[in-house]
């Protein structure tokens, strides 16, 4: 069949060869797996913690994105869900290290002066940092699981 574009020209359309999958599925898992297990090697090799808080609260990123992986690589309507809620929790764990740091930061500057002020600085491109490491990837790979290509791409169209 073809259908005219006026000027653009003419779009055939054979209904018996089907379109490719979208690969996005599969770079976006690899990329979760990659970014879990560089979460987990700087957790235990360069920052290691005794607060349990903060402990439990970095491990929270590795175990977000390898949800995430596992989501994603599953496929179907129950890996959506697992992938998107994975995602979301990423950046809720995100928001929550960036208010830790800010609080930090606001320490550092009232009670040190001009020494926890410059230490404030710092911390502020700390959570610069902490934005593009850990952010823009669940928030890019959520979009795209809530967008009509990536629900196509699970099976879930009605989601």
């Amino acid at each position: 069949m073809t259908f005219p574009l006026g000027a653009l020209g003419v779009l055939a359309v054979n209904p018996g060869v089907s379109t490719p999958r979208d690969p996005r599925r599969w770079i976006y898992g690899g990329l979760d797996v990659g970014f879990a297990i560089a979460y987990a090697a700087a957790i235990i090799l360069v920052v290691p913690n005794r607060l349990p808080s903060a402990e439990i609260h970095l491990w929270s990123l590795p175990v977000a994105t390898a949800l995430m992986a596992v989501g994603t690589i599953m496929g179907g309507r129950r890996g959506w869900q697992v992938a998107v809620i994975g995602g979301s929790l990423q950046l809720l764990s995100m928001v929550l290290m960036i208010a830790r740091v800010l609080m930090s930061a606001a320490f550092l500057a009232g009670v040190y002066g001009a020494f926890g002020k410059a230490a404030a600085s710092g911390a502020l491109v700390g959570v610069a940092l902490l934005v593009e490491i850990v952010g823009l990837l669940p928030l890019f790979q959520v979009n795209y699981l809530r967008s009509r290509a990536g629900r196509r791409a699970f099976g879930v169209l009605g989601a």
